[in-house]
């Protein structure tokens, strides 16, 4: 009788859904639905329900030397697909003349990456060009130049409006993907070879107060399609798209991302379900399913967070529990923000605590998304036309939370977790399908880790309560996630577990190089100087990257003038970091607090005003130091990066005006500059790899401190003697050591960037969390005997720049 009653459920199901979805179909515009299309159950590519399984893995975080190796440890977890965001800053760095000036444009590492995914590993890739990609990315992807654009009669946000004149910019960006995109989508290749199979239009658009947002999202839609994409266009967290009835926005389908709390996992059914029942003429993603968390300046680095492999495993399992098919965990592979390109606030390391580590190692979380990856293996096809919901678990502790699903053959899965993070429960419960935490209250984590509400729908699947009630045996750990899998012909009795267990961590033997002296040069004022014209940015003098740059003012003052100005004031762009020196002293500053300029955190309060031109962000105490006749004033101008939200994304960066005060609300006496784009250190190539330091100071090191691998306010405690500091070593790793990647650990105050054999592998931040930085292995010279050259420029703060000890180790075990 049981057997009987689930296929009658399940056949009036699946004709209800199918009879449903042939309807809706007709409504899509695929121009090759042979090759790629949708439905309410899948994504079908070449005409087999595919169940897609994705991988973020961002190919401008990770050095092209290593995408191989990333690739083939996403293979072997068993994803058949990979997405990327596509940086607009990155790949049109300066600013081009027009709209249609795309000369620009560099999107070779794109294509590369695509082609080595398709063609050499086989796997479907996924699009997504933002243009705001967030991703913790400096101005969440948008170049720097295009604040110059901004017209004048704008209130509020241009960036990400409905203005068009904003939509015309964001063609152009589109306009030069697409011709990436439209060579590599499916649709272009011959049946059976791999291509882009979804391309995704703006990101979290819930998340952005702007208007209008239905005309901006057509826009960028006809964009795409004017530009000869035939793929599927996707949003995510975008609600003028989930179930649209628009002509333009109905073909464009919406997903989900999923961060939630430690015991939340349930919301990712709830979630899902609410979403499939939205849009049911499409099938149910997680484009964003969370793989761990980012790590700030002064807070606390990724492997802090609470995500870890269980809480990663339950929430991919109750996202299918609630009908996924289509899972993007993010990230899975950790990178890293070098040459110093994180968002304002953002350490260097972008490890995540992903599943793939910075450094390329395997972490729990891996083997987690392989068990998932095999599972869907197994039995994603079954899973694709199943029906369900949530259910609840009678007799049962409250922490005890789940679903079921019934496939269109009768198979029965269910889903069953323990939310309890330090509780273990066994036992005997009922499983009662239609039933559940239905009502409750659904969050999403934001950026600040705050809760954000999820309005829900009635969760409840009423077909789903004709099905017969289940006791099961259930034995579950703290955050354990399991499935029971019951053929058609049996009870509980006949089902097999299906579980998760992470493999003994595997040891490697420490092995470190220690600093025993470093070598010491202050900066200074050689090098090219240009004249600065008055109200020039840096992006218009094509530096729209990380960089340090210089400026300079000599002038004449009487002697009424010395008695009275004793304040320099300056109007940068974006609330940037100055460091000055007036007649060869350093000027005491007033504003910022030497707090703020050493941590250099997000200012969240400033993010929702611009910076007026008369508010004067960076001012300094001249008395005692200007003099009769001559002055002579330079400085050196940090650059912190621009912040992936509001506001900040919209101004340029630079010094607009600068000049002497006697108080700290006007300039009286504007002075005019001259500026070097670039560190004396840099144009006298100090971090090349071949560079000499003949003549630098020697410093010694302290070669007996236990180097802190994380920590916040623990630096050396210096005095400011110079406005930056070089420091250069050389260093040959020890033989024999095998296949290993390296860290360097150093104890040092001073804002700076690290350089080893010449690239910059990011920033140093003495306020912290990190002190530690990852060293490709690729920029290594590993042969034994081969020199290694490392060099670091850090701007002082009232700390100094100051090395205690630095040191080359390996990573001990893949997962530290």
């Amino acid at each position: 009788m049981f057997k009987k009653q689930i296929f009658q459920v399940v056949i009036m199901m699946a004709i209800a859904l199918s009879s449903k979805s042939q309807t809706l179909r007709q409504h899509k515009d695929f121009p090759y639905p042979d090759k790629i299309r949708y439905d309410g159950a899948c994504l079908y590519i070449d005409g087999k329900q595919t169940f897609v399984y994705s991988a973020a893995f961002h190919y401008f975080r990770t050095p092209k030397a290593l995408w191989r190796d990333r690739f083939s440890k996403i293979k072997a977890a068993g994803f058949n697909t990979v997405e990327t965001y596509v940086p607009w800053n990155l790949s049109e760095l300066n600013m081009p003349e027009g709209l249609n000036d795309f000369s620009q444009v560099d999107l070779k590492d794109l294509t590369e990456w695509l082609k080595m995914a398709q063609d050499e590993f086989g796997f479907y890739t996924v699009v997504r060009p933002g243009a705001f990609i967030c991703a913790e990315f400096a101005g969440g992807g948008y170049p720097r130049w295009l604040a110059k654009f901004r017209p004048n009669d704008i209130e509020g946000f241009w960036l990400r409006s409905a203005d068009d004149r904003y939509l015309d910019w964001h063609d152009h960006w589109y306009k030069a993907v697409c011709k990436v995109v439209q060579k590599e989508q499916i649709t272009s290749k011959q049946k059976g070879k791999k291509g882009i199979i979804l391309i995704q239009i703006e990101n979290e658009y819930n998340a952005h107060k702007t208007t209008n947002k239905a005309h901006a999202l057509q826009r960028m839609y006809s964009c795409v399609r004017n530009a000869g994409i035939t793929i599927p266009v996707f949003t995510c967290l975008t609600a003028e798209t989930r179930g649209s009835k628009d002509p333009v926005l109905s073909q464009v389908f919406d997903c989900d991302n999923y961060y939630v709390g430690q015991k939340d996992a349930i919301n990712c059914t709830q979630r899902m379900s609410d979403l499939k029942r939205q849009q049911p003429d499409a099938p149910g993603f997680v484009t964003e399913l969370q793989g761990g968390w980012f790590s700030t300046v002064g807070g606390k680095l990724s492997e802090e967070h609470y995500s870890n492999d269980k809480h990663f495993y339950a929430i991919g399992m109750m996202s299918i529990a609630g009908g996924a098919t289509g899972i993007f965990p993010y990230v899975f592979v950790g990178g890293t923000h070098f040459a110093g390109w994180g968002a304002r606030g953002q350490t260097t390391t972008y490890d995540y605590n992903a599943a793939i580590r910075e450094n390329g190692a395997l972490s729990p979380k891996y083997y987690a998304a392989q068990n998932l990856g095999n599972f869907i293996k197994k039995y994603g096809q079954e899973l694709i036309h199943s029906k369900g919901g949530l259910c609840s678990f009678e007799s049962a502790p409250a922490e005890i939370v789940g679903a079921q699903r019934i496939s269109s053959g009768g198979t029965r899965f269910v889903f069953i977790h323990n939310s309890s993070a330090n509780q273990k429960y066994s036992g005997n419960a009922t499983v009662k399908a239609g039933k559940g935490n239905n009502g409750q209250a659904m969050y999403n984590i934001d950026q600040d880790e705050n809760k954000v509400l999820i309005k829900s729908k009635n969760n409840a699947d009423t077909a789903m309560a004709a099905i017969a009630s289940l006791s099961i045996h259930y034995d579950l750990g703290p955050m354990e996630t399991k499935v029971l899998i019951i053929p058609p012909a049996g009870g509980a009795d006949k089902g097999t577990w299906w579980s998760y267990s992470v493999p003994e961590a595997k040891v490697v033997s420490p092995v470190s190089f220690r600093f025993k002296t470093v070598k010491q040069y202050n900066e200074d004022t050689q090098g090219p100087w240009r004249p600065l014209f008055d109200g020039k940015s840096l992006p218009e003098m094509e530096i729209n990257d990380l960089r340090y740059v210089r400026y300079r003012s000599n002038f004449e003052l009487n002697k009424e003038e010395v008695s009275k100005y004793t304040r320099m004031l300056f109007n940068t762009y974006s609330r940037d970091i100055i460091n000055m020196e007036v007649n060869g002293k350093i000027a005491p500053r007033l504003f910022p607090s030497e707090k703020w300029v050493s941590e250099v955190t997000r200012q969240r309060d400033k993010s929702f005003t611009f910076l007026k031109e008369t508010e004067y962000d960076n001012q300094f105490d001249l008395t005692g130091l200007l003099k009769e006749g001559h002055n002579e004033v330079w400085l050196v101008y940090e650059n912190i990066g621009h912040e992936h939200g509001y506001f900040p994304m919209e101004e340029l960066c630079g010094i607009r005006t600068a000049g002497l005060s006697d108080g700290v609300t006007t300039i009286d006496k504007i002075l005019k500059w001259d500026y070097s784009p670039n560190l004396s250190g840099i144009e006298h190539k100090f971090t090349d790899a071949a560079f000499d330091s003949k003549g630098w100071k020697v410093v010694p090191l302290d070669t007996t401190f236990l180097i802190p691998r994380k920590g916040n306010n623990i630096q050396p405690k210096g005095e400011q003697n110079a406005l930056l500091t070089w420091y250069q070593a050389e260093f040959k790793l020890p033989e024999n050591t095998g296949k290993r990647t390296w860290r360097l650990l150093i104890n040092a105050s001073g804002n700076g960037f690290i350089y080893i054999n010449g690239h910059n592998i990011g920033r140093h931040w003495e306020a912290g969390p990190q002190r530690e930085f990852y060293i490709p292995e690729c920029w290594l010279n590993l042969k034994a005997g081969e020199k290694n050259n490392i060099t670091l420029g850090l701007r002082q703060t009232v700390n100094g720049a100051v090395i205690r000890s630095m040191e080359i180790r390996n990573y001990d075990n893949g997962d530290s």
